[in-house]
């Protein structure tokens, strides 16, 4: 472990299991293979590769929303935090923007603040995302697909975790919100002294965010290092071929 790791990833497996066909056969489907890992607090880790590639089935399994079936997360931190792709459906649709914001707080009242106390936590991190607190008492139905992004991760920031995983947030949203949404995670990186994982499928935006990249392709990494190594020197042809496909756009 290197001395300022956040987080570790040792050989990461993910097998669904299902019953297929007429007589219910059990198949096996391996999402993500041997998937190893490290990142640095302060630093942005990009996961890239095409559409289930398993980047975002390692995304889950780093943030406890899917179980491992082998292999080692090491979380060297207090609190993490995941920003989902699409934001109109992280909030939930029932309850008014600053009621989605507090909700983390509010089901963990371990933290002895009140409800005005985390109310105005709320207020304070809607300050942060740049979000006007006039959107605080609508729903995120009245909000546009950027408003509605910078309130989840003023809720993902609200509990001040150390490290942001972020799956695709950017996908949703016009390219001129996705360089908005770009530049508040980054003021928000300075301020909060945040981590990132980073998954995208856009190589653009993880040249000019990421510090370093992984590339994966069916369920493993097949090369890692400086996003400026990776991305200016490939050396393996699935990665050229990557690159090549978004130059070529």
């Amino acid at each position: 472990m290197g001395a300022d790791s956040i987080l570790e990833v040792r050989n990461l497996e993910k097998v669904f299991r299902d019953r297929k066909g007429p007589r219910g056969r059990l198949e096996e489907d391996v999402a993500v293979r041997g998937v190893s890992f490290q990142l640095e607090r302060g630093e942005c880790f990009g996961l890239i590769g095409e559409s289930g590639s398993g980047k975002s089935t390692t995304a889950y399994m780093v943030a406890g929303l899917l179980k491992p079936s082998s292999g080692e997360i090491l979380f060297h931190g207090t609190h993490m935090q995941m920003v989902f792709q699409d934001p109109m459906k992280a909030l939930n649709p029932r309850r008014r923007v600053l009621d989605n914001i507090c909700e983390g707080l509010l089901y963990n009242r371990r933290n002895g603040l009140s409800k005005t106390d985390i109310r105005e936590r709320a207020l304070e991190a809607m300050d942060l995302v740049q979000l006007d607190r006039a959107y605080a008492g609508r729903f995120g139905r009245e909000l546009s697909g950027g408003e509605c992004q910078r309130a989840t991760i003023a809720r993902a920031i609200l509990i001040h975790p150390e490290l942001l995983i972020c799956d695709e947030v950017t996908s949703a949203l016009d390219v001129s919100v996705q360089a908005q949404i770009i530049m508040l995670l980054g003021e928000l990186k300075k301020k909060l002294g945040l981590s990132y994982l980073f998954i995208s499928h856009d190589i653009a935006l993880v040249n000019d965010f990421c510090d370093r990249v992984a590339v994966m392709y069916q369920g493993k990494i097949i090369e890692m290092g400086t996003t400026k190594d990776v991305i200016g020197h490939p050396k393996e042809a699935y990665t050229k071929e990557l690159i090549q496909s978004v130059l070529t756009l």
